[in-house]
């Protein structure tokens, strides 16, 4: 768990230094800076904004970098610095490590924020990289194996522009690209039937009257030999301008007994689903021995009474630590401090985050 937080020259918000909990609830007005909070957290894991490709966009006016140190309860210490020229130093331990891989692992980060809907609404981007972030910290192999696919991928997208080209140099990178293609849908095909008694039980709670099935969609005709079909496709392939068969185009359908999920749940339906899914990845991590950190943004948007009590149950049982954020406290704390009395509460207005503190008596 993040144990210590320090923030300086992350959009709006003024330095901090925060000490936390396992359950944590940010609330203020919109534009506080709530979002910003989480957004720190994320780019210390990630080394990227959930918000801004840009990071002149994440430092704040008037500053040249923005730095996000953290010190986690087993005395590791992670921390990330960014200059406008977006050149980075990443540090554990004080030590400079070279790849945003590392911190990734150190520290899993699950995001549930309003651009989560493109999960189910947007295309199939989304929807594999749920997938793929599974994968990237339970299968040690993954991240290699998603590496060199790309790089394959690359030089075929490459050759498709050149007029005339060796058929040995065809069968040389499409090769490269079928070998790696079969072990990542091996990877996911296995991945997705495992993650999804997590999903089912994460149903029970927050949507216990919907039934859910995933179907996977490789991206390619898995009963074919890979690389007959990819020198099948180059006329066409040339005519679009890139690879249009593997796994880059996989997909997940998500149904119900009424027909596809984009098409019949509410909005509120939506954002449990949602949290379902990622809260059961959350879980099935925790099965594997690994700790995760949720940062959940507007936690009672789209959701009554009943469905916010159960998705604060739902979190409050988890083994993980809980970063959320709400408009109005009244609609979250009262829940969370019964679920949980040792739950902290911060209070962000015009930047500044000052923890509040509330006796029994005050609920």
């Amino acid at each position: 768990m993040l144990q210590r937080l320090t923030i300086t020259g992350v959009r709006n918000l003024h330095p901090c230094h925060l000490s936390l909990a396992r359950m944590n609830l940010f609330y203020g007005l919109n534009g506080s800076g709530k979002s910003s909070l989480l957004e720190a957290v994320h780019l210390l894991a990630t080394g990227r904004s959930f918000r801004s490709h840009q990071i002149r966009k994440i430092i704040q006016d008037g500053q040249k970098v923005c730095t996000v140190f953290s010190q986690l309860n087993n005395g590791q210490q992670l921390g990330i610095s960014k200059d406008l020229q977006a050149v980075q130093i990443l540090k554990r331990n004080g030590a400079i490590v070279s790849s945003l891989a590392e911190l990734a692992h150190d520290l899993p980060v699950q995001l549930i924020h309003p651009e989560s809907f493109e999960i189910i609404d947007g295309g199939s981007k989304q929807r594999r990289q749920l997938i793929d972030w599974l994968l990237f910290h339970v299968e040690p192999n993954f991240y290699g194996v998603w590496l060199r696919y790309q790089r394959a991928l690359v030089q075929r997208n490459a050759l498709l522009k050149i007029s005339r080209v060796d058929e040995s140099e065809w069968r040389a990178w499409e090769q490269e690209l079928a070998d790696s293609a079969i072990i990542l849908h091996d990877f996911r095909n296995t991945i997705i039937s495992d993650w999804l008694i997590f999903v089912q039980n994460a149903l029970l709670l927050l949507l216990p009257q919907l039934s859910i099935t995933m179907d996977y969609v490789a991206g390619f005709d898995v009963t074919i030999d890979f690389t007959v079909q990819l020198a099948e496709s180059r006329g066409k392939d040339r005519e679009r301008g890139h690879t249009q068969l593997g796994p880059h185009r996989a997909d997940l359908r998500l149904k119900t007994d009424l027909g596809l999920v984009e098409a019949v749940l509410s909005r509120g339906q939506k954002k449990l689903f949602i949290c379902a899914l990622k809260l059961a990845q959350v879980a099935f991590l925790r099965a594997n021995n690994k700790y995760c950190v949720v940062l959940l943004d507007d936690i009672a948007s789209e959701l009554d009474a009943v469905a916010r009590s159960r998705l604060l149950t739902h979190l409050q049982q988890l083994d993980a630590q809980i970063l959320m954020t709400a408009v109005e406290v009244d609609d979250v704390w009262p829940i969370l401090y019964r679920l949980d009395e040792q739950a902290k509460l911060f209070h962000v207005e015009h930047g500044e985050v000052t923890p509040k503190h509330f006796l029994k008596s005050d609920q």
